[in-house]
Order: structure tokens, then sequence, then C-alpha cells
């Protein structure tokens, strides 16, 4: 039987999927499974998801979303550029590690990600947020897409290995530190060049 009504069967599908895609991986999940938890027919997550494929671009388009929201706010809270970048570093790492199911679907789920347009507007409003950020750092050798995308692959890295417990054995203010340094290394490394 379908207890939800249209608006909130969505929502519903989503925060199933999410706990599935968390106990069980991306292996095991199937929109059968999804509809089950959420306690709906079978055939209700057909009403907002052609596909399997469907539900898994809205599941990371949403932990986008909600890593982006982050973002900026923890963005928002001061006005100096390396602070910011900062804690924005940080706020991913925690993200990441206070979720590592959903991160895992945000990055790593093999998806045609052009065929999403959802998908990639959050993603570009991540990438158009460092941007923002990499430009109130007027004295970088680089272009600002270019630094951007050497902070994210930076930060991404120390995340990725510290979720897989390779780094500092996934401790979590060992890792706040690296991001800091690996923070202030890379911007130190891009103002010598223009020097």
């Amino acid at each position: 039987m379908d207890r939800y009504h249209h608006g909130n069967l969505r929502a519903a599908l989503l925060k199933a999927a999410f706990q599935l895609v968390a106990k069980v991986g991306m292996e095991g999940f199937t929109l059968r499974e999804v509809a089950r938890r959420a306690g709906v027919s079978h055939n209700a997550p057909y009403r907002h998801f052609k596909s399997r494929e469907d539900l898994v671009a809205a599941l990371a388009t949403e932990g986008l979303r909600q890593l982006f929201a982050a973002l900026q706010k923890a963005v928002g809270d001061t006005a100096d550029p390396v602070v910011r970048i900062r804690a924005a570093a940080r706020v991913y790492l925690h993200f990441a590690i206070q979720n590592p199911s959903r991160f895992h679907v945000m990055f790593h789920s093999p998806i045609e990600w052009r065929a999403h347009p959802e998908y990639t507007a959050a993603y570009t409003d991540s990438l158009n947020l460092l941007g923002s950020l990499m430009r109130s750092h007027p004295d970088l050798a680089i272009d600002v897409d270019t630094a951007g995308e050497l902070v994210w692959a930076g930060i991404h890295g120390i995340t990725e290995l510290g979720i897989a417990r390779r780094l500092w054995d996934g401790d979590v203010a060992s890792l706040e530190r690296l991001v800091d340094s690996a923070v202030g290394i890379i911007l130190r490394g891009m103002r010598q060049q223009a020097g």
C-alpha cells in the first residue's frame, strides 16, 4: 500500500535509498528494495524515477546540494580569504566522514552524469563557490579554475584516504590539521610561482 501522497513520496524514496546505500552499498541497491524500505509498492519509485540510474543520480544530486549548503554556511562567517578556504576544506572533510556512503554515491557512481542536468547544476554550484573563494586571492600565479581544481583535488584526496583510514587511521583531528596544511602549502606554492 502506498502511504505517501504526491509531494512527499520522492523525499521518502530518497531517504530510504540513502539508508539502503549506507547499509548494503551500491552493489545491493535496487528500486524494489528502496520501495520496500519506504513502505510503498514496488512500482511507486517509477512515479519519480525512470530507472535505478535516475534514482542514483538524484541521490548524488541531493548529496551535492547538502554539501553546497554546508560549504556556503562555513564560508559566510568570515571575510579572510585563507580562513574561508580552510573552513570550506574542513566542512568538506567532515561532510564526507559523517556521510561516507553518500559521499561515495556523489563521486563514485557509474552514471553518465551529462545525462542528468540537475546533477551537473549541483556540481557546477560547488565549482562556482570554489571559484569565488579562489578569486579572493588575486596574487596567485595561475588561473582561478586551475587553482580551484588543485585545492579541490588535494582536499578530496585527503578526504578519500581519511575515509579509507589510510591517513592517520581516520583520526578527524589529525585529518583537519592535514587539510589545513594542504591548503596553506598549495596557496603558498601558487603564490611563489607568481614571484
